[in-house]
């Protein structure tokens, strides 16, 4: 006996209804369980203790760790900011001399607002579950990380949990953006003149300058840190255990200023034009003439900048940038217009 065989459904006007998406226990916006916080265990904690002089990135480092784990891997993490305590207890609008370590009087205030910070540091990683906390300060001296280290023995809290992450900038230029764009924007100098908030915190940080202690390769060779020297040198010592090296791997992989990514589909291909899902196929007259344009675009816009130079004209300049495709042939054809040189080098591609 012979079927009729079905009419070939009209591909524009087909419509195959989607299967049952697959529910996990965890709920619908979780993450996946291969990089969800399923795969650590529920003893696992952390303490990332900051140090570091004012305006070297450690705020911004803290935050995109605490992002990167809480979002990426499902596991709770948090920051506890000492400005952000200080600011509550002793209010924000306090100048250098406030940081001056021979005015007693601000100095007592200031541990005050380490002790709570601190304190609610403490509290956090006691409770259950894999978990992070975040302690953000100068942590300038030793006295002071020995302080931390003591109150986070006290409570159970022993070295093996308890990283030193200390950022070095010695990068004259990176360190003035960095003051320019971010510490004149902090509720410290909120209503105050630019320039008279960047001279006040160059003094502020001046005053941590003169007593700051740096991790000692020697003296804290027992103690786990990590060292980020102008985000480009690190020096790892005495780290072990997946996730504490997840957190290393993380901070090698950050950069200290900001980068521009342009996303495009690919032009219209060949399959496109037909209706057709999937395939190699090249493209079309109009995937071709989006190619180009997408060329002049990028010529003028992303690999070219306008500066100043010496002479106050303004001059184009060259604006080193990566191109990335995948290898089907429609996103190679999309790419094929764009000028580009070789890359040898992370230097050649982004100037660093």
């Amino acid at each position: 006996m012979t079927l009729p065989c079905p009419p070939s459904p009209n591909l524009r006007s087909f419509r195959l209804e989607n299967p049952t998406p697959h529910v996990i226990p965890e709920g619908e916006n979780a993450a996946p369980l291969d990089i969800s916080g399923g795969t650590w265990r529920n003893s696992d904690k952390l303490v990332l203790v900051m140090v570091g002089l004012p305006a070297t990135g450690k705020t911004n480092m803290s935050k995109r760790i605490c992002r990167f784990f809480s979002f990426f891997h499902s596991i709770p993490s948090k920051v506890f900011n000492v400005g952000d305590y200080r600011r509550q207890l002793c209010g924000a609008a306090q100048l250098a001399n406030f940081y001056d370590h021979g005015n007693a009087e601000a100095l007592a205030q200031r541990t005050m607002a380490c002790n709570a910070a601190l304190s609610d540091t403490i509290d956090y990683i006691q409770q259950d579950g894999c978990r992070i906390a975040i302690f953000d300060a100068t942590n300038s001296q030793k006295a002071r990380r020995e302080h931390i280290l003591a109150k986070l023995a006290d409570a159970g809290i022993g070295s093996k949990r308890v990283i030193f992450v200390e950022s070095i900038c010695d990068d004259d230029a990176l360190l003035e953006e960095n003051i320019r764009t971010v510490k004149t924007s902090t509720p410290d100098y909120r209503d105050s003149d630019p320039e008279e908030a960047i001279a006040d915190f160059k003094r502020r940080r001046q005053m941590y300058a003169e007593v700051y202690e740096t991790l000692d390769d020697q003296a804290d060779s027992d103690k786990a840190y990590i060292k980020v020297i102008n985000c480009r040198q690190f020096v790892v010592n005495n780290i072990r255990g997946h996730l504490s090296l997840k957190v290393v791997h993380f901070i090698m992989n950050l950069h200290p200023s900001k980068r521009t990514f342009y996303l495009t589909r690919h032009g219209q291909s060949e399959y496109n034009l037909l209706g057709k899902i999937g395939g190699d196929a090249g493209l079309s007259e109009a995937g071709l003439e989006y190619a180009k344009r997408l060329a002049a675009y990028a010529k003028e816009h992303i690999g070219s900048e306008t500066v100043v130079d010496e002479e106050g004209n303004e001059v184009k300049k060259v604006r080193r940038a990566r191109l990335w495709t995948s290898t089907m042939r429609r996103t190679n054809e999309t790419a094929q217009f764009i000028e580009r040189t070789e890359i040898k080098t992370d230097e050649d591609a982004y100037g660093e």
